[in-house]
């Protein structure tokens, strides 16, 4: 059997990840006529239940997982093709940071590759810490190709530059480093902003971390 192929898009928030995930799928299915399972972890509230979301509001159905048992994936797709009397040829996943641990995650892609599946997986690369966020960068290691990674940008809300990183606020303010990596929002938690314009109160000084 065929390795399957791997496509990973990342970059920060607002930069629309999962727009153009779904665009992509939508062009596979309408023009390359392709059977797709799209898969979101439950961790994902912010796009409502059932579907996955970009900021502009474009959606598109899916199925959810929760995020801590990612093999539960396998569940979804063996139901769904039971029930469709076919199999899928692309497994598209969004939000994939938010599944856990990140080792698990990127062991189920790498079974899916293995089963023949296309994957395009969409996922968060750094957190409000601007450090990897789950297992979206382990998996550009699966790719094929460089043209199967795609690295989206978004534009700093304070100076209009490329903004690369998230800023995580609180009634306006910057949180501080030592606050918990996950917390789902959408504009009303989030900014984009450049490495200049991050602010990232208590951040370890790396010269003096022995």
């Amino acid at each position: 059997m065929k390795r399957g192929k791997l496509v990973v898009i990342y970059g920060n928030m607002f930069s629309n990840k999962t727009g153009t995930l779904i665009n992509e799928i939508e062009t596979l299915r309408n023009y390359g006529k392709k059977r797709i399972c799209v898969i979101k972890p439950k961790t994902d509230t912010r796009s409502g239940t059932g579907f996955i979301k970009n900021s502009k509001g474009l959606q598109m159905e899916a199925f959810e997982v929760p995020g801590n048992t990612p093999s539960e994936i396998f569940d979804v797709i063996r139901r769904e093709e039971l029930k469709q009397g076919s199999d899928f040829n692309i497994i598209a996943i969004d939000e994939v940071q938010f599944f856990t641990p990140p080792l698990s995650i990127f062991q189920t892609v790498k079974e899916l590759l293995r089963k023949g599946y296309d994957v395009i997986v969409a996922g968060l690369s750094l957190d409000f810490k601007g450090e990897p966020f789950g297992v979206t960068l382990q998996l550009i290691g699966l790719c094929d190709d460089v043209r199967d990674v795609i690295n989206l940008h978004s534009r700093c809300h304070e100076c209009g530059e490329q903004g690369d990183l998230p800023q995580r606020l609180v009634d306006g303010n910057p949180v501080p480093y030592n606050s918990d990596q996950l917390k789902v929002g959408g504009e009303e938690t989030y900014q984009a902003r450049c490495y200049k314009c991050h602010e990232l109160p208590g951040k370890p000084d790396i010269e003096h971390v022995s």
